[in-house]
C-alpha cells in the first residue's frame, strides 16, 4: 500500500486527505490505532502549515506519501514549501517547558505529535520542509 497525495493548504483539502488515508488504510487492514495516530499527526502537520507556515489557507502545496512498512508499521512523509521549521530542534531546546499551562499556542500539538509517533525525522528541503513520521503497533 502506497498512497501519494498532493493538495492545496486548505481545510477542505485536509479533510479530504484525512478521509482518503482512513479509507486506504482500512482497506489494507491496518490496525485502527495506527490509522488514528497517522490521521491525528497529519492533521497537526497540515494545520501548522496553514496557520504558521503559510499564514492562512491558500493554494500553496502540501505533499504527502503514506507507506506501509514491514509488519504493522506505517510511515508518513509530509512536505510543504513553508519557511523552515525543525520540530526536533524546537523540542530539544533547553529553555522549553513541559507545563501545559505555560505552553504557547501550537506547542501542545507538537508534543502530541511526538507522543503519537514511534519516530519523527526532519529534513529541510530546497524550498521548505520534509517531516518523516513512523508509527509502529503498540
Amino acid at each position: 500500500m502506497d498512497l501519494e497525495i498532493n493538495a492545496p493548504a486548505t481545510m477542505g483539502a485536509l479533510l479530504t486527505c484525512s478521509e482518503r488515508i482512513g479509507h486506504v488504510c482500512a482497506a489494507a487492514n491496518l490496525d485502527p490505532d495506527l490509522i488514528a495516530r497517522a490521521r491525528i499527526v497529519l492533521e497537526e502537520l497540515f494545520l501548522n502549515t496553514i496557520r504558521y507556515g503559510y499564514g492562512a489557507e491558500c493554494e500553496r502545496p502540501v505533499r504527502m506519501v503514506l507507506n506501509r512498512g514491514r509488519g504493522s508499521t506505517l510511515t508518513l512523509i509530509y512536505e510543504d514549501e513553508a519557511p523552515r521549521f525543525d520540530p526536533i530542534a524546537w523540542r530539544e531546546r533547553p529553555d522549553r517547558t513541559f507545563a501545559v499551562d505555560v505552553l504557547r499556542e501550537g506547542e501542545a500539538g507538537l508534543d502530541l505529535m511526538f507522543g503519537l509517533a514511534t519516530s519523527l525525522d526532519y529534513e529541510p528541503t530546497r524550498v521548505g520542509n520534509r517531516v518523516t513520521v513512523s508509527f509502529a503497533r503498540r
